[in-house]
């Protein structure tokens, strides 16, 4: 073994070793577990294999901890066997190596193996470990006719060993974590102040780890829901190709993005949204020739790359051909559902040579199709100048942060009946000295595309949080704070802890804080949603329902979650004095909100007639310029904090 990979291995186990962790008592979560299952299920699809395993071992058995739901599988989770008996699994966690079997009845060694009783005869397995290199089981496939499993498929059965010890790492880590929580707990009532100053600490480390986890799952190489390469894949593969095009030849880059495919998760489900993309992908592959490259990139987003020399006509038969795959009805769990979708349509050399431009360029011209309802759309100048200014933007916001050009405004809540400043809204402001003021519906977007909205997130959490804390010291009454969360922010499975850890570090309640989300946050994930939403009002932090009205299943997430807050969007607002109709769904609003017990804020207020009206149908609270403009903190505390004994009078806007 070479020295510096044994002193690597020699320093992995000092560190795991002095952690007192029992991996074995680690619980693997629900979602996980899923995630694993739906593994499983696609390896057991593309194998064509009757039997795909996930085994956990115990002191003296092994359990059947995951099976795939495929014809003919003998096997159901929780099965267990003892362990001394000569089952394949045990000689793959004993040698810690692959075992592939294609015949046990003709192996001599093999041929009186338990699994023979169960009519499998075929075996490849692979050994799976925790962080600290204990055994935590194996994952396998079987099947019960001679079979030698191809290179192809032992290969993606590795891929899929490394992420599933990619996943007990994290949970390993989690372990760690909460070891560490432990034993900074005893430590409190000896050193409260440096207990304050590790806690910060502890947060950065947390945050700066789901930075990492993330940056790891992005660089996976291929999409596990439909075997496809993912996006990185694709960048590689697609500057490879541009490095070896000639004059003659052409690239052509298909962006296929599938229209209102959220409605399909909202009212079938995720595991129906799942099955459709999966069926997809094989139609594409299907319908397409071998040096069609073709990758899953998004949720609902494919991109096909051809290389050749194709003419007009050609490319239109296969944007033909991708348009008829999405088109065609797809048959699923006794359900007919139809999609449409949107392509965008990218070449080089003319479009560019660099992939990560291309994909791009594909990608703005699949918008541009899609906000038109078109089929299909190619590049042009105008999809170019629509870039050209994201980019600038993009560019300036890499390092926004670090420059301080990022900033809170905020903007008074104000209680109707008593006139009282009663808290304030934290708003994300950038100025930057090439750009300006940049609006956040310019750069938020794009935040979140590239993941620096944790980061952005994460800072204004404390900022926010640290100002509020401040001003209830200064007033020493309850103020609270509403700010809006980014559904990027909510999919991480520790958010509710998170921000437990904040207000604990900045010593708020909970009852301090109101998170607005939207309905777009919820057509996302429902469970994650539904997860994080009860978490933090255990915790006694306030949900709201930001821009209630205007999405199409607003009420029907009010069945489905548990709201504190209603905001009625200021689009309804603006337009009281001059429509009925926006009279008569404000009133009904508002009515809606006091049925179910919750309280009501009307933003965009303006003047003193959409003031006078939302007072006389018992609103709760209002936000707007009449109130207040969103500020600095330094004037909000001019303005409102150092007055706050004083009512809010109705006024109008200067």
């Amino acid at each position: 073994m070479p020295y510096h990979f044994a002193l690597q291995q020699d320093q992995k186990e000092r560190l795991y070793a002095d952690l007192g962790i029992d991996a074995n008592k680690i619980m693997v979560p629900p979602n996980m577990l899923e995630n694993w299952q739906q593994t499983l299920d696609l390896i057991s699809e593309i194998v064509d294999t009757p039997a795909v395993l996930i085994m956990r071992v115990h002191p003296t058995e092994i359990e059947v901890f995951a099976s795939s739901h495929s014809q003919g599988n003998p096997y159901k989770p929780q099965d267990r066997e003892h362990l001394g008996h000569g089952l394949y699994c045990e000689t793959v966690m004993k040698e810690c190596r692959e075992l592939h079997i294609p015949n046990a009845l003709k192996d001599a060694n093999w041929d009186k193996n338990p699994d023979i009783k169960l009519g499998m005869i075929a075996y490849c397995g692979l050994p799976l470990h925790w962080p600290d290199n204990t055994t935590f089981g194996t994952i396998c496939m079987l099947d019960n006719k001679e079979r030698n499993y191809s290179q192809q498929f032992r290969s993606l059965l590795a891929r899929f060993q490394n992420a599933i010890e990619t996943n007990l790492i994290t949970l390993y880590q989690q372990a760690k974590l909460q070891l560490h929580n432990q034993q900074l707990e005893v430590k409190v009532q000896q050193r409260t102040h440096e207990l304050a100053e590790l806690s910060a600490k502890l947060i950065r480390e947390i945050e700066t780890r789901t930075n990492t986890e993330s940056s790891l799952e992005y660089h996976k190489s291929y999409d596990p829901l439909t075997g496809l390469p993912n996006r990185p894949n694709l960048i590689n593969t697609l500057a490879n190709m541009l490095e070896d095009i000639n004059r003659k030849q052409k690239i052509s880059v298909f962006y296929v993005g599938l229209r209102n495919f959220k409605s399909i998760n909202d009212s079938y489900g995720y595991l129906i949204g799942d099955k459709i993309l999966a069926t997809l992908g094989q139609r594409l592959q299907h319908s397409t020739s071998n040096d069609t490259f073709i990758a899953r990139i998004a949720g609902a987003e494919f991109v096909l790359v051809q290389a050749n020399n194709s003419s007009h006509t050609e490319t239109h038969k296969f944007i033909e051909q991708i348009i008829n795959c999405c088109h065609s009805p797809f048959g699923i769990a006794n359900l007919i559902i139809s999609l449409h979708c949107s392509i965008g349509i990218a070449q080089a050399p003319n479009d560019g040579i660099d992939a990560a431009q291309l994909l791009q360029k594909a990608g703005a011209a699949m918008t541009i199709s899609k906000a038109e309802g078109l089929s299909y759309s190619f590049f042009d100048q105008q999809t170019q100048s629509i870039l050209n200014e994201r980019y600038q933007i993009e560019s300036y916001l890499v390092d926004a942060l670090k420059k301080h050009e990022l900033s809170l405004h905020y903007q008074p809540i104000i209680e109707l009946n008593t006139r009282q400043v009663i808290g304030a809204e934290a708003l994300l402001r950038w100025y930057n000295p090439v750009l300006g003021q940049v609006a956040p519906d310019q750069f938020i977007a794009l935040a979140e595309r590239n993941g620096q909205i944790i980061e952005i997130g994460n800072y204004v959490l404390h900022s926010a949080l640290k100002q509020t804390a401040y001003w209830c010291q200064i007033l020493q009454q309850d103020f609270k704070i509403a700010i809006n969360i980014s559904p990027v922010q909510m999919r991480n499975p520790r958010f509710g802890e998170h921000i437990a850890e904040l207000l604990t570090l900045y010593q708020l309640p909970a009852t301090a804080l109101e998170l607005e989300i939207t309905e777009g946050m919820l057509l996302q994930d429902e469970h994650i949603a539904h997860h994080a939403i009860s978490q933090l009002q255990e915790l006694g932090v306030h949900i709201s329902l930001d821009d209630f009205g205007t999405g199409y299943s607003s009420l029907s997430y009010l069945q489905k979650y548990s709201f504190d807050t209603l905001k009625i969007d200021r689009c309804f607002i603006s337009k009281l004095e001059h429509s009925e109709q926006a009279r008569e769904l404000t009133k009904a609003m508002i009515a809606i909100g006091k049925k179910l017990k919750l309280k009501v804020i009307a933003e965009g207020v303006e003047n003193t007639f959409q003031d006078t009206f939302i007072c006389n149908d018992d609103c709760n609270y209002g936000q707007g310029y009449l109130y207040g403009k969103p500020v600095t903190p330094e004037q909000f505390e001019h303005d409102f904090i150092r007055r706050q004994s004083t009512p809010f009078y109705k006024t109008e806007p200067n």
